[in-house]
């Protein structure tokens, strides 16, 4: 993708930004054939090459999937998807390996044609102007007679014009990723999953400038608007209210957090945001994600009326060591991240172990292609821990995620196969 503007757009300059927001489209539908080319939150994820159960590394128990996202690169020649799993219990919250992130990227056939066709339509057009360009200017047409000094020879012996050629046909169109043909592997129950799936629509950030004070009572209506008690009756993001989440004495980068989600226009619903090797939007300066990330960046407003620009400083993609290389050995760089909003669409009440999750969630059925998990062993679940799992879930003991941001960065030249990703986790802000 290319960026139209920084990734780190202040929320005060309004116009568009390089960043892809993602918002919840409906339920993801039990007739839909799972597939990895599908982007969706909660339910089961599809792999397009076999890969284990995903466990917790604090409790070592297996995790739900928070979402799927396909995204081939630009130009690419791999189908890519993203998932993101995230332990849900008390105890593993705040702690390393309770957020984990795997990247599947395979070879796609159908864009590699797609590519190498628009490289030899670029290098026929190299070629075509790098001949006109050899054309002498002062060579004439017409007969021997007509030829500049009585020669038919170009001047200075300059070849002759080269002949038109024959206008190519257009590069083939993006080929139908739905038609390929791929081994898929597809988690199913008694594994965790939250219900139902629901499909990711995306459309391009665009910020909206904030409007001007509207005269004395405005204050009065700012106060009203940091109020602590926003949040819905689960202490959770709700909605059209996240300027309401932004109670006084809160620190500067998170405001700016709060703001940047609710400046995007139609965006106050969004669960994620991607933007490959862009920038990621920091959650708090009392992180130490931040402080690892962000080493020289501000953390307060040098006024009440400016925003604090952390992008300049941002030191993620740059190689350092800061976010550790790929297995390949390739870079490592920013891609994506979930935000809270998402934490109030897969409550703890839509998390179960039983059959029935819809999509992505239902493959199972041998639909698209796809081998069925089930059986205790190879879902590495037996029936005695599955009624332990419902049992901890009947306690209630996965009372809710703490995170307050995710950020998850990819192998830059997205290198072939099922790789484990590094995550940077970002926790909820505790407000006295």
């Amino acid at each position: 993708m290319s960026p139209s503007s920084p990734a780190g757009s202040s929320s005060s300059s309004g116009g568009p930004t390089s960043v892809l927001l993602a918002l919840p489209d409906g339920p993801v539908p039990p007739s839909e054939p799972a597939s990895h080319t599908l982007s969706f939150i909660g339910g089961y994820p599809t792999f397009p090459r076999v890969a284990d159960v995903v466990r917790c590394g604090v409790c070592h128990d297996a995790v739900p999937l928070l979402a799927q996202v396909y995204c081939p690169l630009e130009g690419g020649e791999n189908d890519r998807t993203l998932y993101v799993w995230a332990c849900a219990r008390a105890q593993c919250q705040r702690r390393d390996g309770a957020v984990r992130a795997f990247r599947a990227s395979v070879r796609n056939e159908a864009y590699v044609r797609d590519v190498e066709a628009k490289r030899a339509e670029a290098a026929r057009i190299a070629r075509e102007e790098k001949e006109r360009a050899r054309v002498n200017p002062f060579t004439m047409n017409g007969d021997a007679s007509s030829a500049l000094f009585g020669s038919s020879r170009p001047l200075f012996g300059a070849p002759a014009a080269t002949p038109a050629v024959p206008a190519q046909p257009d590069a083939p169109a993006a080929p139908d990723v739905s038609a390929l043909t791929v081994s898929l592997h597809t988690h199913a129950p008694p594994l965790p999953a939250y219900r139902p799936p629901q499909y990711l629509s995306t459309f391009d950030e665009y910020l909206v400038l904030p409007e001007a004070d509207g005269g004395a009572d405005s204050s009065d209506d700012e106060d009203d608007a940091r109020a602590p008690d926003a949040t819905d009756a689960h202490g959770e993001f709700g909605g059209d209210d996240w300027d309401k989440l932004v109670p006084r004495g809160v620190d500067d980068v998170f405001e700016q957090f709060v703001r940047r989600l609710q400046a995007a226009e139609d965006g106050a619903a969004q669960v994620l945001r991607y933007d490959f090797a862009g920038t990621p939007l920091p959650y708090s300066a009392g992180s130490d994600v931040f402080r690892r990330l962000f080493p020289a960046a501000p953390t307060t407003r040098a006024a009440d009326n400016e925003d604090v620009d952390c992008a300049p400083f941002y030191e993620g993609n740059d190689g350092k060591g800061i976010v550790p290389a790929c297995k390949c050995g390739g870079k490592r760089v920013f891609e994506m991240q979930l935000v809270p909003q998402l934490i109030s669409v897969l409550r703890p009440e839509t998390l179960s172990t039983g059959a029935g999750a819809g999509a992505g969630a239902s493959a199972g059925e041998g639909e698209g292609g796809c081998e069925r998990a089930d059986g205790a062993a190879e879902v590495g679940q037996s029936e005695a821990e599955r009624k332990k799992e419902l049992e901890r879930l009947a306690k209630g003991e996965a009372g809710g995620m703490e995170w307050g941001n995710i950020m998850v960065f990819g192998c830059e030249r997205d290198c072939v196969g099922v790789s484990e990703e590094w995550v940077g986790v970002e926790w909820e802000t505790q407000i006295e």
